[in-house]
């Protein structure tokens, strides 16, 4: 079961970290477009830097996936030190249950605001404001997943992998 999740996770981190690379180069391409049309050719763009700003709501929700992913988000461990190793484990699993029910509710609720997202549009580019959002949906529910994956992980497999050693 655990190599099944590990697939479907190392599959999905591939399509995040590629997705994250993909948005901020086009974010580099936009921002570059607007400078040279700002201040070379004295006709700034009216939409680039609306989609730049897009983009970059985009790009912080899956890169926070690839964080999520390899541990790379903040956290304090001052506390968690001062416990036995059963204790930690406890402690990492209960903080991963709380943020991957964080990020899963607030995916709930930006599903429950779609039909509102949907008929607001962005003021430069005209597009519904549900596009804007839906990477932040996608980012908060997978991250969310992971994190939920985590507790599963920290409690029942690496208990496994002790008692077999």
């Amino acid at each position: 079961m655990q190599k099944i999740f590990e697939s479907f996770f190392a599959a999905v981190d591939k399509v995040f970290f590629g997705l994250s690379a993909l948005v901020l180069a086009g974010m580099t391409v936009l921002i570059t477009v607007q400078v040279i049309c700002r201040f070379i050719l004295h006709a700034p763009l009216a939409w680039s830097e609306e989609a730049a700003r897009f983009g970059f709501i985009w790009m912080t929700f899956f890169a926070g996936y690839v964080g999520a992913r390899s541990s790379q988000h903040i956290s304090v461990e001052l506390v968690q030190n001062l416990f036995p190793a059963g204790v930690k484990k406890g402690m990492k699993s209960i903080s991963a249950v709380i943020a991957g029910g964080f990020f899963l509710m607030v995916a709930y609720y930006l599903v429950s605001l779609w039909g509102k997202l949907s008929t607001q549009t962005s003021a430069a580019l005209r597009v519904p404001m549900s596009y804007v959002y839906l990477g932040m949906l996608v980012g908060c529910f997978f991250m969310g997943l992971s994190y939920l994956y985590d507790a599963v992980k920290i409690l029942l497999w690496e208990n496994r992998k002790e008692e077999n050693k």
